[in-house]
């Protein structure tokens, strides 16, 4: 396997927890009901949940820096890198909200739609882009 594939897969599952994050904290303000679960187990996986999406993000975002190099790429490659970049910077922001500047927890919500949806176009640009090409 190579390590693209291997990158698209943990691509997918990072695309797969977001959009689960996004259902849990759906359920604890009210839009949906899915889970059988009390509003604070379900804020405690959301906390938790984002941490490991933003350490998986992380983790891939070292291993194509340090797996691929970098070099100049198409427009495609740009745009996933800095989609990429700024869904990592954003989730910082938004767990530094949550655990220590708690006074601003009021635009969590907006930070995180817009990490979703960053993480959902890195996934488009690269991910997506991968499995279109090789099928």
């Amino acid at each position: 396997m190579s390590l693209e594939m291997l990158k698209a897969i943990a691509t997918t599952v990072v695309l797969v927890l977001a959009l689960v994050q996004v259902l849990w904290m759906a359920q604890v303000r009210g839009y949906v009901r899915l889970l059988p679960f009390e509003k604070r187990r379900l804020r405690q996986w959301h906390r938790w949940g984002g941490i490991v999406v933003l350490v998986m993000a992380l983790a891939l975002a070292v291993t194509c820096v340090s797996g691929l190099g970098y070099r100049l790429y198409s427009t495609r490659a740009q745009a996933h890198a800095a989609m990429g970049a700024l869904a990592i910077l954003v989730l910082l922001l938004k767990v530094a909200i949550a655990n220590r500047f708690r006074r601003y927890l009021r635009f969590t919500l907006a930070l995180g739609t817009a990490a979703g949806l960053l993480i959902l176009g890195t996934f488009v640009a690269s991910a997506l882009w991968y499995f279109v090409r090789v099928a």
